[in-house]
């Protein structure tokens, strides 16, 4: 598979991943392919619909905005760099996140999400009114405990 074609599925992806179509997203997916993320590793179709499900559930809505280097491929690599924005528990949220993608064949084979899961959580926190001091690290502690219900 060729570099553009890599990005094209790299682009495919992301789309698919912003409308929150879990089967779409499996389907760019190697049956035997690794996800790996600050929530945990996920292995084959199962496991990563398992994840993508749960994202879906736990973060409605999200959108993507590419930056810095957007899209690079090299070989059978890819990576993506983009700001990341999304509503949980109610409340909006913006990290920068950065993916990388390896592929087999024309799938990708593994997928490794980097973001800043306490930046989103301090985020989703500080938008709750009155929120400081040991009221805000309880409820830190609660959303964090919410965002991980059914991965553990």
């Amino acid at each position: 598979m060729g570099e553009k074609d890599v990005e094209g599925v790299v682009r495919g992806f992301g789309e698919a991943f912003v409308a929150r179509d879990v089967e779409r997203m499996l389907s760019f997916f190697a049956d035997d392919a690794v996800w790996v993320s600050p929530v945990g590793m996920f292995r084959g179709k199962d496991g990563l619909r398992r994840v993508l499900t749960w994202d879906v559930q736990v973060c409605p809505w999200v959108k993507a905005r590419r930056f810095g280097i957007d899209i690079m491929v090299k070989g059978n690599r890819a990576v993506s760099e983009s700001v990341s924005e999304g509503v949980f528990e109610g409340k909006r949220y913006e990290a920068p996140s950065i993916v990388v993608f390896e592929f087999t064949g024309d799938r990708i084979q593994h997928i490794r999400l980097y973001y800043d899961k306490l930046l989103i959580t301090k985020q989703v926190v500080m938008q709750y009114k009155g929120v400081s001091g040991w009221f805000a690290r309880r409820r830190v502690n609660l959303i964090v405990g919410r965002a991980e219900k059914g991965l553990r």
